[in-house]
C-alpha cells in the first residue's frame, strides 16, 4: 500500500512546485502506487497454487476406456441408445472438468 507520507510528500511537492509540476508529482505518485500493487500481485501469484495447463492424461484414457466400454456393451445388447446416452453423459462430464479448471 502507498504509505500516507507518500502521498502527503505529493501534495507538499504540489505546493512548492507549484501547478506546472502537478503531471510529474502525479506520474511520480502512480508509479509508487504501480510499483507496490506489483509487488503485491507477484508475491500472491507465487504463493498461489499452481494449475497444470494440460488436460489430465487419467482423465482422457478413462473416459475414452468408460465410452469403449459402455458402447460394447450397449450394442451387444442390441441397445444403441444407451451408447449414445452413455458418450453424452462422458462429453457433459470433461467439459465440466475442462472449464472448472
Amino acid at each position: 500500500m502507498v504509505e500516507r507520507q507518500d502521498v502527503e510528500a505529493a501534495v507538499e511537492a504540489r505546493r512548492e512546485l507549484g501547478r506546472e509540476y502537478e503531471p510529474e508529482i502525479v506520474d511520480s505518485l502512480v508509479d509508487k502506487i504501480e510499483k507496490r500493487l506489483d509487488e503485491r500481485l507477484g508475491a500472491k501469484r507465487e504463493s498461489a497454487p499452481r494449475h497444470h495447463s494440460s488436460y489430465d492424461p487419467r482423465v482422457v484414457f478413462g473416459s475414452l476406456g468408460i465410452g469403449v466400454a459402455i458402447t460394447a456393451i450397449a450394442t451387444g445388447n442390441h441397445q444403441g441408445w444407451v451408447a449414445v446416452i452413455g458418450w453424452v453423459a462422458i462429453v457433459l462430464v470433461n467439459l465440466i472438468y475442462a472449464f472448472r479448471r
